[in-house]
């Protein structure tokens, strides 16, 4: 994530120019935080992709594997066992090693983390701004206002996003995991 713009109170005597870093920090953080989604996501996330899916396949097939052989009295009942529990170890490997739980629990954290930066950030630039030119300046405190609501807003709209998909994705989960296929 780039550097937030904290200009010296003295760069504040050029307001327009202070403003015009203020902004480009605004929208390089923004643009940063949903590159960071791209990005991070993905190690937990395939990870715990590769395990789930393939324990829906190995449970599938173990499932499946007593109706192959219903025909033939070799034995060979045992090998869906084997399935059923290699899925269950999948599962298992997830959940034990947190990859889903510990993405989610990641991303809102983080989120959490930004936004109170992005807070203080902008209190701290209003002080300065206050600090250097006075309280007779609206125009830039309405500036700092616009900018404020404005990474408020990403950070709000992208912890909301975050909360649906964990909450999408529990659930999700909770019915997977469901022995008696309830939902």
């Amino acid at each position: 994530m780039p550097p937030f713009p904290l200009l010296a109170p003295e760069q504040w005597r050029a307001p327009e120019e202070a403003l015009r870093q203020m902004y480009a920090g605004a929208e390089a953080r923004a643009i940063a935080n949903a590159d960071w989604y791209l990005a991070d996501r993905v190690r937990k996330r395939v990870a715990a992709r590769i395990l789930r899916g393939l324990a829906i396949v190995l449970g599938a097939a173990g499932a499946l594997q007593p109706l192959a052989t219903a025909g033939s009295s070799d034995g060979s009942l045992a090998w869906g066992y084997v399935l059923l529990a290699a899925a269950a170890v999948c599962i298992a490997f997830d959940h034990f090693l947190g990859l889903s739980s510990g993405w989610m629990r990641d991303m809102v954290t983080t989120q959490r983390i930004q936004h109170r930066l992005v807070e203080f950030q902008l209190d701290w630039a209003a002080m300065n701004a206050r600090d250097a030119i006075g309280p007779d300046q609206s125009s830039v405190h309405d500036y700092l206002a616009l900018l404020r609501s404005f990474m408020s807003d990403i950070s709000v709209i992208t912890a909301e996003e975050t909360s649906e998909w964990v909450s999408d994705f529990q659930t999700a989960v909770a019915q997977l995991n469901n022995p008696t296929g309830n939902r």
